[in-house]
C-alpha cells in the first residue's frame, strides 16, 4: 500500500509541483534592512512576491499532504492539480462522481488553492467540466473557515476534511442548479439579459455605429458559441449557460498555454465572465420559481 509521502511525492511530480520556497529579508541596494520579505523558488530562484514579517509560507508538499490526507479520510482522490504565473498561485483537485446533466454528463472537482506570493489564503472551490465540449466553469466557495499557513499538519487535515465537506455540499448545489438549468426552457429575453450583463451592451436597442469593434466582435462570437450549444443541448437555459462557457474556454480568445487558460478560466477574466452568466442565469430561474410556503 502506498504510504503518503508516496503519495505526495507522485502527486507533486504529476503536478509539476514538486519545488519549495524560501523567505528571504530583503534589504537596499546599500546594504541596509527592511521589514520586506521576498518569496523565491528553490529549483530555479524565481521571486514569487514580497511579504511581511508575519507571513508564513505554506509548502507545496504540505498543501498537498494535507489534501490527500483530507480526501483519503472521505474516500476521495487527488487527481490534478497545477499552478499559474510562474508559481505564485498553485492548486489541486480531488475528483467527486460525475453527474448526469444535459447530453454527455459533467465531470466534478473540488479545487483547493494556496498562493506562494502572499495575495491569498487557502481556498476550496468547485470545477465543472462538460464531458462533451469541454467547457469548464471554475466558482469559489466564499465563507469556508480558512485554515492559516501556520496551523498544525493536524489541525490542518481536519480543518481541510471540515472545509471539503462543506465544499462538497455545495458543489451539489452546484449541480442541482445546473439541473434546474437544464429543465428550465431558453427565451429570447434570456440571452439579452445575459449578453448585457456579460459585455455592458443591449443587442437590442444599440446601434452598431454606438458599440466599439472589440465589443461588437465579442457578441457576435458568443452568439455563434450559444448557436453551437443550442444544436447540442436544445433550447433550455442549460444551452444558454453552456454558450457562456463555451465562449471562455474556446472563443473568447487565444491561449499560449495550459496554465495561462487555467489561469483566465479559474481567476482571471474568464473566470469573471462565466460566474456573471452563471448568476445571471440562476437569478432568472428564481425569479420564476413560485415558492411554497407551509
Amino acid at each position: 500500500m502506498i504510504n503518503l509521502n508516496e503519495k505526495t511525492f507522485e502527486l507533486l511530480n504529476a503536478t509539476g509541483l514538486n519545488w519549495t520556497v524560501s523567505k528571504e529579508s530583503l534589504t537596499t541596494i546599500d546594504g541596509k534592512d527592511t521589514e520586506s520579505f521576498g518569496i523565491f523558488r528553490s529549483d530555479n530562484n524565481q521571486w514569487l512576491g514580497t511579504v511581511g514579517n508575519r507571513y508564513t509560507p505554506m509548502q507545496n508538499f504540505e498543501l498537498a499532504e494535507t489534501v490527500i490526507e483530507a480526501s483519503d479520510g472521505l474516500g476521495l482522490n487527488t487527481k490534478r492539480g497545477g499552478m499559474f504565473q510562474g508559481g505564485k498561485k498553485v492548486f489541486l483537485q480531488v475528483e467527486l462522481p460525475q453527474e448526469n446533466i444535459g447530453v454527455g454528463g459533467v465531470k466534478r472537482w473540488i479545487t483547493a488553492t494556496n498562493s506562494n506570493d502572499g495575495s491569498t489564503s487557502i481556498g476550496f472551490g468547485s470545477t465543472s467540466q462538460v464531458i462533451k465540449c469541454s467547457n469548464t466553469f471554475h466558482t469559489a466557495h466564499r465563507g469556508l473557515d480558512k485554515f492559516r499557513h501556520t496551523e498544525s499538519a493536524s489541525a490542518r487535515v481536519q480543518m481541510a476534511m471540515d472545509d471539503l465537506r462543506k465544499a462538497m455540499s455545495l458543489d451539489q448545489g452546484l449541480m442541482d442548479n445546473f439541473k434546474r438549468m437544464a429543465d428550465t426552457k431558453l427565451n429570447e429575453n434570456m440571452i439579452e439579459s445575459v449578453i448585457r450583463k456579460m459585455f455592458k451592451v443591449n443587442p437590442m436597442t444599440t446601434k452598431n455605429e454606438d458599440v466599439s469593434t472589440r465589443k461588437l466582435n465579442q457578441v457576435k462570437t458568443f452568439a455563434k458559441s450559444l448557436e453551437t450549444e443550442v444544436n447540442l443541448e436544445g433550447q433550455t437555459l442549460w444551452a444558454l449557460f453552456n454558450g457562456v462557457t463555451r465562449f471562455t474556454n474556446h472563443d473568447s480568445k487565444v491561449f499560449k498555454s495550459m496554465e495561462d487558460k487555467n489561469e483566465y478560466l479559474m481567476h482571471g477574466g474568464g473566470y469573471k465572465l462565466s460566474n456573471i452568466g452563471y448568476n445571471e442565469v440562476m437569478n432568472h430561474i428564481e425569479a420564476n420559481t413560485t415558492k411554497v410556503y407551509i
